[in-house]
């Protein structure tokens, strides 16, 4: 992972990886059932209504932020802010694809209206807005890769208007689970792959980010998404390179991490593969004037 200038530690997380290999790692996590759920149950907790005013921060794509708008609708206003001008790239160009859909639709049919989405690049440490600017704000899967959480969530919070919702969704990364015959070893990289992240234990610690903060009304949710098809996982997560990546770290030796792999290999063969990881969804209100 890649520090990003002038993000105070905001990583961007698959600056390794080709273009299209980001994209795919992110549409492949986003058409999950679990995430689909979790991001349908962001959204109602945010209590949208037509012409609200949206702060989607971390956008990537911009899929997100154009369900906002289909929610707000025209008189509404979406903004998304991400660190990564590529990603920032590729939602112009899904939302110039799907703007031109949409005016085709319309020659023959009646066409949703929908709020103006801009997207621009933005530091979540130091977000161009005036205070309470915003309805409703949210982030999602983007606090585990603060360098400092409470800096960014302060930083929200002075965006949205007093009474404004608020709801952040992010993983615990130490929840992540591997079938493997090995246990120990299994342990040592999970541990690893955790420690990895700038906060891998972010989910857990959410609530309390929240409270302290001040936050009113703090709902706190859980989604566990589940992974049984041992290729796909294979291709999002590439296990040879965690493992590699244990090895570096000194907490396992190369035959160990090869063992490791050819078990794992040798289970979803026989058609037994099985992966979890739990994320959190908390959200609350900024308390009124």
């Amino acid at each position: 992972m890649t520090v990003v200038a002038g993000s105070s530690g905001l990583h961007s997380v698959y600056a390794g990886n080709p273009p299209l290999a980001r994209f795919a790692f992110l549409d492949a996590e986003n058409r999950k059932p679990e995430i689909q759920a979790a991001k349908q149950r962001s959204l109602a907790r945010l209590a949208l209504r037509p012409g609200n005013r949206v702060l989607d921060i971390g956008c990537g794509p911009g899929d997100d932020a154009r369900a906002l708008a289909a929610i707000v609708g025209a008189q509404g206003r979406v903004l998304g802010i991400d660190v990564d001008p590529m990603m920032l790239a590729e939602a112009e160009r899904r939302s110039a694809v799907l703007a031109g859909d949409a005016a085709e639709a319309a020659a023959t049919a009646a066409a949703p209206s929908l709020a103006p989405v801009v997207f621009r690049l933005g530091d979540v440490y130091a977000i161009d807005a005036l205070d309470d600017s915003f309805d409703a704000c949210r982030a999602e899967r983007v606090f585990l890769h603060l360098a400092e959480p409470v800096r960014a969530l302060a930083e929200m919070i002075r965006v949205l208007a007093p009474g404004g919702r608020i709801a952040v969704l992010d993983r615990d990364i130490e929840t992540r689970t591997i079938d493997a015959p090995d246990r120990p070893t299994t342990r040592a990289i999970l541990n690893a792959w955790c420690d990895n992240f700038r906060d891998g234990w972010i989910g857990r610690a959410l609530p309390r980010l929240f409270r302290e903060a001040g936050l009113l009304d703090i709902a706190v949710e859980a989604f566990t998404v589940i992974d049984t098809d041992y290729e796909s996982y294979l291709a999002q997560y590439d296990l040879p390179r965690v493992a590699a990546y244990a090895q570096e770290m000194g907490v396992i030796n190369e035959e160990a991490g090869r063992r490791w792999l050819v078990a794992i290999e040798e289970q979803a063969r026989r058609g037994s593969f099985l992966a979890s990881m739990t994320c959190f969804m908390v959200t609350a209100r900024k308390p009124p004037i």
